[in-house]
């Protein structure tokens, strides 16, 4: 009998110890499912951090060009103020017959200088076309000249400036291009 009472005692003991053997494999099992879901949450959360961050780059951005091309109908219309800055001052070479104070003429560069340099504060920068290739994405062509010594296509003179606002054309270059062959209008 004490040999049937050890036997049931060690079954007794082997079912324990497989149940908590059961019982440590169910809790490692449910460690790695949480471990998963960490991890799962982890990553969600930092691609929502990560998309977040690009929704406030992006914001940034698009204020900077709102700002910025707010003012683009303002200078636009100032344009022509500096036309006509340049087009007096191209006539004050005429004048030296002492009808032009000199002085005054120095206010008015100095003014033209003012006006220019606030606009090139919020962004606007002249496109650079005499001895450029014509492109018609920046320039004007009001008129084909020929030019012997000038290849075909190249900016021989600039009728009126063309401005960029920032990377934006705001108003192309009105300009005489070169053509070999017959003068005329385009």
């Amino acid at each position: 009998m004490k040999i049937l009472g050890g036997k049931n005692k060690m079954a007794e003991e082997n079912k324990i110890c497989c149940e908590h053997e059961k019982e440590v494999e169910d809790l490692k099992k449910a460690i790695e499912d949480k471990d998963a879901q960490f991890e799962e949450q982890k990553n969600r959360m930092l691609r929502l951090m990560a998309d977040f961050d690009n929704f406030k780059k992006r914001t940034s951005a698009e204020k900077e060009d709102i700002i910025c091309f707010s003012n683009e109908a303002l200078i636009f219309a100032l344009l022509p103020i500096l036309d006509n800055f340049d087009r007096a001052f191209a006539h004050t070479d005429c004048a030296k017959d002492n009808t032009v104070n000199e002085e005054v003429i120095k206010g008015f560069a100095l003014i033209k200088k003012q006006l220019e340099d606030v606009l090139q504060k919020v962004g606007l920068k002249k496109i650079d076309a005499l001895g450029k290739n014509f492109d018609p994405f920046y320039h004007e062509a009001v008129i084909t000249k020929e030019v012997p010594d000038k290849p075909d296509g190249m900016i021989v003179e600039e009728m009126q400036k063309g401005y960029m606002l920032k990377e934006k054309v705001i108003r192309p270059s009105m300009v005489i291009v070169s053509k070999k062959g017959v003068e005329g209008n385009e």
